[in-house]
């Protein structure tokens, strides 16, 4: 009887070092980027390429009520530059040009979750769950990262489907925001 509850005690042990070992490894999501610039969105943003501006000022400054209701802060403004305006919420930045509301929203940058992607995931993740779409990769400056003020030794990712651009821009290798933009829109 010592003998076989010494082999199941051995046989537990080894199961739970083995257990031990195991690479405890973030998911990192597979995702069709080519879909979602099709569609002009990125998957966990309410609104996408093309929306009036209008229709996300309402409903943003909906929820900022809701939060001021409720005792909460909400980050929610909107900020007029020299050539576009800018809604922001904190999670997501919307942009259309000025002047040009008919043309609705024509750039969108988020800096919580993009296209499965957690903020402070890695290029490498990044360019690994993406492998078989073209890429250019380049230094991050304010003609591809203007939203981004003093962010310094930044590389953007860039991948093109037709006139529609995604970018994943990182700082020290880890994804610090992504953007979509179309360049029939966007011409700032």
């Amino acid at each position: 009887m010592k003998k076989i509850f010494c082999l199941i005690l051995s046989f537990v042990m080894i199961i739970s070092f083995a257990a031990c070992g195991k690479d405890k490894k973030k998911e990192i999501p597979e995702v069709d980027i080519e879909y979602y610039a099709k569609l002009g969105e990125i998957p966990e943003c309410d609104y996408k390429l093309g929306e009036d501006p209008e229709t996300i000022k309402t409903a943003l400054s909906s929820e900022e009520q809701s939060a001021v209701s409720e005792g909460e802060e909400y980050p929610y403004n909107v900020t007029e530059g020299e050539k576009s305006v800018r809604i922001d919420n904190g999670d997501f930045s919307y942009f259309y040009e000025k002047g040009k509301e008919n043309k609705g929203i024509s750039y969108i940058a988020a800096f919580d979750k993009a296209y499965g992607f957690e903020m402070g995931t890695s290029v490498l993740d990044v360019k690994g769950s993406l492998a078989g779409y073209d890429y250019t990769e380049e230094p991050a400056d304010d003609s591809n990262a203007f939203f981004l003020m003093g962010v310094e030794n930044s590389t953007v990712i860039r991948y093109t489907f037709d006139s529609t651009v995604i970018l994943f821009i990182f700082q020290n290798n880890e994804l610090f925001a992504a953007a979509i933009y179309n360049t029939d829109k966007w011409t700032i």
